[in-house]
């Protein structure tokens, strides 16, 4: 009941049950004495006359006595206290413990098991030369909630000298708000922890933990920056959770300024989500150095399945979400889902930049998910900032949105300067029920380089709604070093350079069933390179592709790349070539085909003519052809297959409609006749055809020949098909 602290103020007679200096006064260091003396529980309350008081530590009598039993320290007992008030702004402690005239000491130490259970709200503590509040020694289950934790209720820096709230080896603390026994509503207010000389929170080998609406880094008012020295949160320990939702109720964590990031989570199935990092409680974004959330360890979830319940990282120098360590300890079998990484679905205008998004420095199978990730940049000059970067194995990439938002059903970029990028064996880089939507970056959209990688089913370029925003380099790259890469099921459309670049040094590489050039609905989005170039390497199959409208080449192969078969491919309305051998225009063919280079410069087939039977039932069509290449150790494996293709008004040596495949040409340079069903009402066109021998070099389109009459019936190409 009174606001001293000095020889007197002790308890005189610890354990009769009366809290009492030698003067007749209840001092705070008093009822602490007796409430320890005393068995089972003791409440501690305070004088209603307190108005905004300050009690500040006797250099001479040192910290407050260890709480050594089980106390509920309830500053809300203040009358002046706003015990209604729903907004921690608005229910400043009215009786702050300031240790600024102590030489060492903490706070609050909460000591051994008869502790647990205790409780500690509604109380500023603030300067103390370790930490705020300490939890040791086997007591479990403290709560501290409604306090003012190293800053002064007008947002004055008193920071405790190491950690706001530290527990050490124990247990079940709830730190903010809880939910009510019923498990319908929250109870209580959260903390604001900021300004301290560590971190916020420290939980060091301590588990199943809740930490729930605090704000950390901030001033009260939950707009300025009053970080704290290390992490906001770091916690070392399992089953802890950091934020909470019930339905449309939302328990998060408001964390910022913080000046080695936000959270760091060192353990195993950890969760975290609803919680706002880089973000002032009311709006404003204010900039934070290293990580927003850091993850060490394995089965953590962070994200969350529920939309209004994702985590939201904004203005870190470093990543908005980090996995392991490069070069140290890994973060393996997460899962990061449903978060917000840089602003988003706002304005165009409205800019919050992560240095990167989503980084696994080091870890293997985990789960990227349904994340946004806009506007990732570095500051310093020639780096990048990345979406989405895994360096490691077996983890999958599905269902982000990267690059862009939606403000009055208007597409804009918010553009990271790289999309996704993999480093690394057996990654899956989407997936036929949750696609990648990668559009409107600075740089490429997704690159991989690794062993058995897949790319399949993402939106690169383009979006499922069918718009155009493309990457400003090119869709995607693939980089092989063995095994089977595999890049299937892709709309590839409306980059700046080359859809798809394949570079596979070693290894079998499947290119199939993508659409590279065009919306989901058929209008056109051209790539500006080639739609498919191919780098190097051996091996590649690429079929039953849709190639158009690219301002360059449908398909180039350079680089002394071998194996790279090519049919049953939709290539039509590119700028280029259909096929290009060694990116340098039409290869003529040479006598037997002796000479070497890409795809060994495979000899084109040459149509001599073509001949429609109107009369046969269904009707047919008579190519007679021969291909110019021996088989040869220095030429071509035989047999060699024959794809022919017809197109109905375009000239150019492209194959717009797959008429049938002749699998049995064995003799070089034999002339050979061929009848195939032509079901087409066509009258003419322009017929082509392609070769590859039994090693897979494909050649390029044979020139076009000409029969009948164009029918301007299929003027349109059948655009939209």
């Amino acid at each position: 009941d009174i606001v001293a602290d000095d020889a007197n103020a002790h308890d005189s007679n610890p354990g009769d049950g009366i809290c009492s200096d030698d003067f007749g006064s209840c001092t705070l260091r008093a009822a602490i004495e007796e409430a320890n003396a005393l068995a089972g529980s003791d409440v501690i309350l305070f004088a209603n006359a307190f108005v905004n008081e300050t009690l500040v530590l006797s250099g001479s009598e040192g910290p407050l006595p260890v709480i050594s039993s089980q106390m509920f320290i309830l500053g809300y007992s203040i009358d002046a206290y706003n015990s209604s008030a729903t907004l921690l702004r608005d229910a400043p402690p009215q009786f702050t413990i300031d240790g600024s005239q102590l030489s060492s000491g903490n706070g609050f130490l909460f000591s051994g098991a008869a502790a647990s259970g205790s409780v500690l709200s509604a109380l500023g503590i603030v300067n103390f030369p370790s930490d705020g509040v300490v939890m040791a020694l086997g007591a479990d289950n403290i709560s501290i909630n409604r306090s003012y934790i190293g800053i002064h209720p007008n947002g004055t820096v008193a920071g405790n000298g190491a950690y706001g709230i530290n527990a050490v080896i124990t247990d079940d603390h709830k730190i903010g708000k809880t939910r009510h026994s019923n498990g319908s509503q929250f109870v209580s207010l959260g903390n604001v922890i900021s300004a301290n000389g560590a971190s916020g929170i420290r939980l060091f080998n301590s588990s199943d933990n809740v930490i729930n609406a605090n704000l950390i880094g901030l001033a009260p008012t939950g707009t300025s920056d009053r970080g704290n020295g290390v992490y906001g949160i770091r916690l070392s320990g399992n089953n802890n959770q950091v934020g909470d939702f019930i339905n449309s109720l939302v328990a998060g964590n408001f964390l910022a300024g913080n000046n080695s990031g936000g959270i760091l989570i060192e353990g195993d199935n950890n969760r975290v989500y609803t919680n706002q990092l880089g973000l002032g409680e009311t709006g404003g974004f204010i900039s934070s150095e290293g990580d927003g959330i850091r993850v060490v360890g394995q089965l953590n979830f962070i994200g969350t399945l529920e939309n209004s319940a994702k985590n939201k990282v904004y203005e870190h120098q470093g990543a908005g979400i980090r996995v392991g360590v490069s070069g140290g300890d890994p973060g393996d079998n997460n899962i990061i889902n449903n978060n917000t990484i840089g602003s988003a679905n706002t304005s165009s205008i409205l800019r919050s930049s992560n240095g990167d998004g989503i980084v696994v420095s080091n870890g293997n199978t985990n789960a990227i998910a349904n994340n946004t990730v806009v506007n990732s940049f570095r500051d310093a000059p020639g780096t990048f900032g990345h979406a989405i970067t895994v360096f490691g194995d077996e983890s999958s990439i599905t269902g982000n949105q990267v690059g862009f938002g939606h403000s009055n059903n208007a597409i804009f970029a918010q553009p990271n300067e790289v999309g996704i990028s993999v480093f690394g064996n057996n990654n899956d880089i989407g997936s036929d029920v949750s696609p990648n939507t990668v559009a409107g970056n600075s740089g490429y959209g997704i690159y991989a380089r690794g062993m058995d990688n897949t790319a399949t089913f993402n939106y690169v370029g383009v979006t499922e709604q069918n718009e155009k925003l493309g990457n400003a380099g090119f869709g995607i790259q693939m980089e092989h070093t063995g095994g089977n890469m595999i890049i299937r099921n892709n709309y590839i459309g409306d980059n700046g350079s080359d859809g798809l670049r394949l570079d596979t040094p070693v290894g079998i590489s499947a290119v199939q069933n993508n659409v590279i050039g065009r919306l989901p609905n058929g209008v056109a989005a051209g790539n500006v390179g080639p739609g498919i170039q191919v780098l190097g390497g051996d091996d590649f199959d690429i079929a039953l592709n849709s190639i158009a409208n690219n301002m360059n080449d449908a398909i180039r192969i350079v680089n002394g790349s071998a194996g790279v078969s090519v049919y049953l491919n939709v290539i039509y309305n590119n700028a280029g070539q259909g096929i290009d051998l060694g990116g340098d225009g039409d290869t003529a063919n040479d006598v037997d085909d002796f000479d070497e280079g890409d795809n060994r410069l495979q000899n084109f087939p040459v149509i001599e003519s073509v001949v429609l039977n109107e009369n046969a039932t269904p009707r047919t069509i008579t190519i007679r052809y021969h291909v110019n290449s021996a088989d040869s150790i220095n030429a071509s494996d035989y047999p060699l297959v024959v794809d022919f293709y017809w197109n109905s008004t375009d000239g150019s040596a492209q194959g717009r409609y797959f008429i049938d495949t002749d699998f049995s040409y064995t003799t070089p340079n034999m002339a050979k006749t061929v009848v195939y069903e032509f079901n087409s009402a066509a009258t003419g066109g322009f017929f082509t055809a392609t070769a590859y021998d039994l090693e897979g070099n494909s050649s390029e389109f044979s020139p076009y020949f000409e029969f009948g009459e164009t029918d301007l019936i299929f003027a349109d190409n059948f655009e939209g098909e």
